[in-house]
């Protein structure tokens, strides 16, 4: 009996009440109109629930939210080309990739308890490689006889 994948996303993210309030969710929505505020929340869910800390941009990812969302591509491309730092631009243009350090610090402090957490250390911003033992942590967060398995997290800025 196989058991089952390990899983690399999250079920849930938090989304923080003054979401709309936002500079930068303002901005990209007085630029792009108000279904922008639909495709930033549908693309921060497939950010968290594929890969977790990041998204790659290919050709059919626009298709993806649009179709969900119900609007253009172009409506979806245009929201990204309003350069206001909700993603990490030097990471978009140099890896094609989505991100930003909130999002990766809350898929962090989401995960921080599992077992295994694929990092791609390329995609991670402010992070130092100084990885912490939470097995070690002097708070014990479950109270339980179990033996405990050392778990590597990165800290970021």
């Amino acid at each position: 009996m196989a058991g089952r994948p390990t899983k690399q996303g999250i079920d849930y993210f938090p989304l923080d009440v003054g979401f709309f309030s936002d500079v930068k969710v303002r901005k990209i929505a007085r630029a792009c109109g108000p279904q922008s505020t639909s495709i930033l929340i549908c693309l921060l869910c497939n950010i968290y629930k594929d890969e977790g800390y990041y998204i790659l941009w290919d050709e059919d990812l626009p298709f993806v939210i649009a179709d969900t969302v119900g609007v253009s591509e172009g409506a979806v491309k245009e929201v990204l080309t309003v350069q206001v730092g909700f993603f990490d631009a030097e990471m978009f243009s140099v890896h094609r990739v989505l991100t930003s350090a909130g999002i990766q610090r809350r898929f962090l402090l989401a995960t921080y308890q599992r077992k295994e957490t694929e990092i791609i250390p390329e995609y991670m911003i402010n992070c130092t490689n100084n990885p912490i033992n939470h097995a070690n942590n002097s708070i014990n967060t479950v109270d339980n006889r179990q033996s405990k398995v050392k778990v590597k997290i990165f800290s970021c800025k």
